[in-house]
């Protein structure tokens, strides 16, 4: 919510507007807050905790492009913690990057670290691993990367997205 209220100042500030109208936002953050709020309510905008999307994924996609996502999702999904880069896999099935940008604005990607992309469906098994896995005691880079047969680099980005998480909550 946060990064969607700055990233609306900073488009006014710099005089780009991506909104069709041509008139200046003059709302202040808890009126903008308030407005999605609104929207949450009404099924307009879907949010948990901090992050807010379209639901259903934002705009329709057409027949292939759909099957393009779903099979991004599903190759991402099958690697688990230990992800191909999403730019590699998009690139052999003809998507474009704006749309990676789209799915990772709308939560199903999510960003870890430099091109390391899980999906949320990878995300919601890894953290319930991680979640009982915290039940036994502290957890280290060493513990997760075994814990989740993966390489060192992933358990690390894992891991601090896993601490950033329950800061969150």
């Amino acid at each position: 919510m946060d990064t969607l209220i700055a990233e609306l100042r900073s488009a006014e500030s710099t005089g780009t507007r991506t909104h069709r109208g041509q008139q200046p936002l003059t709302l202040s953050d808890s009126e903008l807050r308030a407005v999605v709020d609104g929207m949450v309510e009404s099924a307009s905008l879907q949010r948990t905790g901090h992050r807010v999307w379209l639901p259903e994924g934002g705009p329709p996609l057409d027949h292939v492009m759909r099957e393009r996502v779903e099979l991004l999702l599903a190759t991402l999904t099958a690697a688990g913690a230990k992800p191909p880069p999403a730019e590699v896999v998009a690139s052999r099935l003809g998507m474009p990057t704006a749309l990676l940008d789209q799915l990772r604005a709308t939560g199903e990607l999510i960003s870890i670290g430099p091109r390391i992309d899980v999906t949320r469906e990878s995300w919601g098994k890894i953290a319930a691993r991680l979640d009982r896995l915290a039940m036994d005691g502290p957890l280290s880079v060493a513990r997760v990367r075994d814990e989740l047969e993966t390489a060192r680099r992933f358990a690390e980005r894992i891991l601090q997205q896993w601490n950033r998480q329950r800061s969150h909550q």
